[in-house]
């Protein structure tokens, strides 16, 4: 369903446009069974509305003068010569809505962002329903949507240049009528309404251009500019943990937190507005499939990370950009600025450490770099299986437990999850190193092999845990990606 949000009187606009017939035929040159002498259909009207809390406008007031051209409102905003220029509120979705014909066509373009998609999906004409749910227009309720042409209800007939309404047709096509719809070498139609399948960024500008075709298979086009007023509330920043330029491990997510805590019915107006291309070292595209997924929110922050199916292929070029300036992210918050993030995969290196073998391996390709003898977590504070990455190292750390009741300093720590899990030196325990699991869930090497490892390892590494009683939970960290299995990530985005 569409985003319920309060509505804002005043704020849902409405604009009729009249059309010029751009290749209206007569019937005869077509070869039409309707008479030669018939009147070609007048051409259609487009209202542009905003959808907002299930309805899409408040009772439209036309802005179309005398000779069909539209004249500045103070309310609704300034008419282009050349077409419609209206303002809208970026409250919701907007739709376009033709009476006396049908779209055939509807092509909308963010001008400030021509790389975001504005996708939309048509219907015959219902107002509060979900854009990707067509559904059977009332009378009343189309009649409401079209202003200054002939009725385009449900009752409308051919010589009053409407079109019937009822269920939408999906594959283009029409219903003949005694008026000469357009038959199979005609142009088909889509439906009476386009619905955008994304809300509306604030300060923007769109472009939209359509085409219509009338029941006497006539085409014609329309065009008009859609500017969108400031968002409401307070602007929230976006926080990256990879930074420009960065080289990361081939099992690095895209981590994404934003200032502000999402609705769940913002979520997808901010996702599709998110891109990540992926290029070999020369600049060739890379096909990597991957996807957007929204984890739990935590101290106020909504967090979206992206990650792709299988590790990312090594030595590529990563570009993120996510065009969110003004974009809402709830009633009282929208984003602050633009954010774009370039960073680099390295080279594939893997560690696996086994807690029945008590062994350590890292691996770069194929090839085995090092093999070393481990301690994992003891039976009462085992480490936990699963698929692990590199956080963040330091040569010197105090490793604290309250539950344990130790305070004690290491060298050549690598931390592999939010847990308490590290790799580090344990010179302590070199003598079960090998043979024998003692640690409180770290894996422990002597301070020689951890250094070693420690100047290998950059953020990102896959660490994989194996052989233990226990497994990576997705509640209990802040990085749990790869806990999903593939579906189970797909699920978590917002995005149909």
């Amino acid at each position: 369903m569409l985003r319920r949000r309060p509505f804002v009187a005043g704020l849902s606009v409405s604009l009729a446009i009249a059309l010029a017939a751009c290749t209206a035929t007569p019937d005869a040159e077509r070869g039409s069974a309707a008479a030669p002498s018939a009147e070609p259909h007048p051409a259609p009207e487009v209202t542009v509305s905003v959808v907002d809390d299930g309805d899409a406008s408040a009772t439209p007031t036309s802005a179309a003068g005398a000779s069909g051209t539209p004249e500045a409102d103070s309310t609704t905003g300034a008419a282009d010569a050349d077409g419609a220029s209206i303002e809208l509120d970026p409250s919701g979705h907007f739709a376009l809505t033709v009476s006396g014909g049908e779209f055939t066509e509807v092509t909308v373009t963010d001008a400030d962002h021509p790389e975001v998609s504005v996708d939309g999906t048509f219907d015959s004409g219902t107002q509060g329903t979900d854009p990707s749910e067509p559904a059977t227009a009332s009378a009343t309720e189309t009649e409401s949507a079209n202003v200054g042409g002939g009725a385009a209800g449900a009752d409308a007939t051919p010589s009053e240049g409407g079109v019937p309404s009822g269920d939408s047709t999906t594959n283009g096509g029409s219903t003949p009528n005694e008026g000469g719809a357009p038959s199979s070498d005609d142009a088909e139609g889509q439906g009476t309404r386009w619905v955008s399948s994304y809300g509306l960024a604030g300060n923007a500008d769109y472009e939209w251009t359509a085409t219509t075709v009338t029941p006497d298979g006539a085409t014609h086009e329309a065009s008009g500019t859609i500017t969108t007023t400031e968002p409401q509330g307070r602007s929230a920043r976006i926080f990256t943990v990879i930074g420009d330029d960065q080289e990361v491990g081939v099992a690095a997510p895209i981590i994404v937190n934003i200032g502000a805590t999402v609705p769940e019915s913002y979520r997808d107006d901010i996702e599709h507005r998110l891109s990540v291309e992926v290029t070999d070292e020369d600049g060739k595209e890379r096909e990597v499939e991957g996807s957007w997924g929204w984890l739990y929110d935590t101290d106020g922050i909504s967090r979206v990370h992206y990650r792709p199916k299988e590790f990312w292929p090594e030595h590529s070029k990563v570009k993120v950009t996510m065009a969110l300036e003004d974009v809402p992210f709830s009633q009282t918050r929208f984003g602050e600025k633009d954010v774009s993030l370039d960073f680099s995969i390295g080279r594939e290196q893997t560690t696996t450490a086994d807690a029945k073998t008590h062994r350590m391996i890292v691996t770069r390709g194929d090839e085995t770099i090092m093999d070393y003898p481990a301690s994992l977590g003891a039976a009462r504070s085992p480490s936990f299986n699963g698929t692990h990455i590199v956080m963040s190292k330091a040569a010197n750390y105090t490793m604290t437990s309250e539950r344990w009741g130790y305070s004690t300093p290491v060298r050549w720590a690598v931390r592999i999850h939010n847990n308490g899990e590290f790799i580090h030196g344990a010179p302590w325990s070199a003598g079960s190193q090998g043979s024998a699991n003692v640690s409180h869930g770290c894996i422990n090497l002597t301070n020689e092999r951890a250094k070693e490892y420690y100047d290998s390892a950059i953020y990102g590494d896959p660490v994989i845990v194996k052989g233990s009683s226990v497994s990576l939970s997705k509640e209990d960290s802040d990085v749990a990606d790869w806990v999903y299995d593939w579906d189970e990530w797909q699920e978590l985005s917002a995005l149909d």
